[in-house]
């Protein structure tokens, strides 16, 4: 099936927006119940909350889980600037000084090493925490509307890997591979409740594992976005193996993001821009971001 594309106007952008403004919050509260008492206040929810999702023991944080009424968001964050490096940890490397990097496949596809390591180390916390929230909206005799994974810079990359694996944890948990499907995950359902989102997405894997994603993007009919704005310097730093088409890829338009070029950043990246964007798209009438890709 053709893959879902974003719809013009301002009705889409209220999620994006949000999307956006968690990711920005997460990059200032490193604290997680700092960051979950933020989003309360502007939400006006004092049942939300937030969790940390590490790669392992004594980690830095790569993603947060923030439950809000009966919206799941999965954000995966992005660099810190002594962080930076790691996007060029395409290939893998043993312990020793004279073992050479050599690259890693998944499904016979090359991926990048260090975001895929990443995912692999945090996917059993991402899955209970995903348990989590559901049982505590289901607890409440609510469903699940909306599952959003999204995913900035670094953490635009990490999510690439995250999608399939959270959808799979879906449908074999409460979907149609469950021994008890519930009415909100029925596959002809999935393509309203989970979403994949990312802004300014680093490359992350090669063209075949990118087409893998886009069939699965297309048979669940997932909307799966990512947008970049013309002024940011990371579009030439992408591993040119990894450069290829993954869902619709959304350029910003300049009339618009040019407003907030101080937020952007010297080099064009930064996510207050983007959520600025974003914010900007949600209250005003416009359909001028155009897709870098045609299908």
């Amino acid at each position: 099936m053709p893959l879902v594309e974003l719809q013009n106007g301002p009705s889409q952008w209220g999620d994006i927006k949000d999307a956006a403004d968690i990711l920005l919050k997460a990059s200032v509260y490193p604290n997680v119940n700092m960051l979950g008492a933020e989003l309360q206040r502007h939400y006006n929810n004092y049942g939300l909350f937030a969790l940390n999702l590490r790669p392992g023991v004594n980690t830095n944080r790569r993603a947060v889980l923030v439950c809000n009424g009966e919206k799941i968001t999965i954000a995966f964050e992005g660099s810190t600037p002594d962080e930076a490096h790691q996007d060029n940890w395409v290939n893998a490397k043993g312990p020793g000084w004279w073992e050479l990097d050599h690259p890693i496949y998944d499904r016979e596809n090359r991926v990048h090493s260090f975001y895929h390591q990443n995912w692999r180390r945090m996917q059993w916390s991402t899955c209970d925490a995903l348990n989590r929230a559901v049982d505590f909206i289901c607890h409440r005799g609510d469903q699940p509307k909306q599952i959003v994974i999204v995913g900035y810079s670094q953490g635009g990359g990490v999510s690439t890997f995250a999608d399939i694996d959270i959808v799979e944890h879906i449908r074999n948990t409460w979907g149609t591979q469950s021994i008890g499907p519930q009415e909100w995950t029925k596959e002809e359902s999935l393509g309203s409740l989970v979403q994949h989102l990312t802004v300014a997405a680093i490359g992350a894997a090669d063209q075949g594992y990118y087409t893998t994603l886009n069939d699965f993007y297309g048979q669940y009919q997932i909307r799966a976005w990512d947008f970049m704005s013309t002024s940011d310097t990371s579009l030439h730093t992408h591993f040119n193996e990894f450069r290829a088409w993954r869902g619709y890829h959304y350029i910003l338009p300049r009339v618009i993001a040019g407003q907030f070029d101080n937020d952007f950043g010297a080099q064009g990246h930064g996510i207050l821009g983007y959520f600025r964007v974003a914010e900007w798209m949600a209250e005003n009438k416009s359909d001028q971001v155009r897709s870098e890709y045609n299908y």
